[in-house]
C-alpha cells in the first residue's frame, strides 16, 4: 500500500514515562480503597472514561522528609496525572470529548498546608485508531505483540505516521495501538506553546499520511 504525506501535523508526547514528572503523593481514594483506586489509575491512564467519583479529591506529600515547594504544570502524583489551573484553562478552549478535568487539592505531608494554586486530575477519556505502522518504521512493537507499538525515547520528530482521519474529532487523545504516549492537535500545541506550558511534555511532530488507492 502506498501513501503520500500531507501538509498537516499532530503532536505526540512521551512524558507519561518521564520519571522526572513523577512526584510521591498519596491520593485520598487510594488511602480509602487501594484496589478500587488502582483500577481507576489503570483505566484512566489507558484512555477509558470514568465517573468523577473514581478520582481523588485530595493528595498529600508521602514523605515527611521530602520538601516539595512547587510542582510543574503537568506531573504524576498519587498514580494520576495532574495539571495546573493554567494548563486546564488552555485545555478548556478545545474539544476534549470524554476527557475530563477533576479538581484536586494538593497538601504537604501534614495534610493541612496546601499548595498554592488550582490543580486538576487529567482523566484521559478519548482514543483514536489511526496509527499507520508501515509508515512508522522506527516505532517498536511491545512485549512480543504485533499489534501494539511504542515510540523511541528520543529523536522522534516525524517518526510516527497517522492516517488523515486523525485530524477529525478531539484535540487530545490516546491511540489504541500505541502505549505510553498521548497526542494533541496542532492548534492545541500552539496554544500551550503560547502560554509556555509545553516544557514538561516535550512534544514532537508526527506525520499525516493518506492512502493513494
Amino acid at each position: 500500500m502506498s501513501y503520500r504525506t500531507l501538509d498537516a501535523r499532530v503532536w505526540a508526547t512521551n512524558c507519561l514515562t518521564d520519571g522526572e514528572l513523577f512526584y510521591a503523593f498519596d491520593a485520598d481514594n487510594y488511602l480509602e480503597d487501594e484496589d478500587k483506586a488502582y483500577d481507576a489509575m489503570k483505566r484512566a491512564n489507558s484512555g477509558e472514561p470514568l465517573p468523577a467519583d473514581r478520582f481523588p479529591r485530595e493528595m498529600y506529600i508521602t514523605s515527611q522528609y521530602e520538601e516539595i515547594k512547587q510542582v510543574p504544570d503537568f506531573f504524576k502524583g498519587g498514580g494520576f496525572w495532574v495539571i495546573s489551573g493554567r494548563f486546564a484553562e488552555v485545555l478548556r478552549r478545545f474539544e476534549l470529548g470524554q476527557t475530563s478535568l477533576h479538581p484536586v487539592k494538593l497538601f504537604h505531608h501534614d495534610r493541612k498546608t496546601p499548595f498554592e494554586g488550582e490543580y486538576f486530575v487529567l482523566a484521559f477519556g478519548e482514543t483514536k485508531d489511526t496509527f499507520v505502522p508501515e509508515e512508522s518504521p522506527e516505532a517498536d512493537t511491545v512485549f512480543m505483540r504485533k499489534d501494539v507499538w511504542q515510540a523511541k525515547r528520543a529523536n522522534n520528530k516525524d517518526s510516527l505516521a497517522f492516517d488523515k482521519s486523525v485530524l477529525n474529532g478531539v484535540d487530545l487523545w490516546m491511540e489504541t495501538k500505541i502505549m505510553h504516549s498521548f497526542f494533541m492537535s496542532d492548534r492545541l500545541v500552539e496554544a500551550l506553546k503560547a502560554e509556555k506550558l509545553t516544557k514538561p511534555l516535550k512534544p514532537y511532530r508526527c506525520r499525516i499520511v493518506s492512502n493513494l488507492h
